[in-house]
């Protein structure tokens, strides 16, 4: 009785002793992924902000035109509108895939759309375009970042 009495004092103890070392490990891993996120985000919306607002073909309609095709040939910021990056394909503006296992689960997605201010005619070309980059894990939003940018004249 006193060696059963002990096994499970013995069991409680190595669970109260272990609990927090696998808390802190789910909490690395959670962190990690955050961090990575908040990267990816911000290094698309670096290199979408790189970009001249207006098209060199002159098209003025959000997303990419025929034969843009990558991302690499995108030749302004209205190009990304609709970009998508699904799990396991995130790359890095070098084309390189993102790996590791704070990556696994993480997709991305873009939007650029036009903003008219108020009182602007609709008539006249939009002198903002809204940049929204999300990064999701697991089809759920992680990291938003958005960015109103100005046509200069």
């Amino acid at each position: 009785m006193e060696a059963l009495l002990a096994t499970a004092i013995l069991a409680m103890a190595i669970f109260a002793i272990t609990m927090p070392f696998s808390t802190a490990a789910a909490s690395e891993q959670l962190d990690g992924r955050q961090t990575l996120a908040a990267a990816l985000a911000q290094e698309m919306m670096e290199e979408i902000l790189s970009k001249p607002f207006d098209d060199p073909q002159g098209a003025s309609t959000p997303g990419p035109e025929t034969g843009e095709t990558t991302r690499d040939k995108f030749d302004n910021i209205d190009d990304y509108h609709g970009y998508t990056e699904t799990p396991g394909n995130i790359a890095d503006a070098n084309g390189t895939v993102i790996t590791g296992a704070a990556a696994a689960g993480l997709s991305r997605y873009v939007t650029a759309q036009y903003v008219y201010v108020s009182g602007q005619p609709t008539g006249q070309p939009a002198t903002f375009i809204r940049v929204v980059v999300e990064i999701r894990y697991n089809n759920t939003p992680l990291i938003t970042l958005t960015r109103l940018v100005y046509k200069m004249p």
